[in-house]
């Protein structure tokens, strides 16, 4: 189950969120709810992959508990 110890779930997150991932990261739009920037260590390219790999992460912890769901 997705928790407070796994990767987040960007799979739920709207088209105005994913559009507005890298401006999130790297310029800390979010920081008044505490996502501050990661502008000084992270180029584009890093935020891209980082935003490709956490829904890769989510839809594989989908697919897990979708598929311990279907043996119980």
């Amino acid at each position: 189950m997705l928790g407070p110890s796994s990767t987040p779930d960007l799979r739920k997150l709207n088209e105005g969120l994913h559009a507005s991932f890298k401006d999130i990261v790297l310029k800390g739009i979010l920081a008044p709810a505490g996502m501050e920037r990661f502008d000084d260590l992270l180029s584009e390219r890093d935020v891209d992959d980082i935003h490709a790999y956490l829904i890769d992460q989510s839809w594989i912890a989908y697919r897990e508990q979708e598929g311990a769901a279907a043996h119980k």
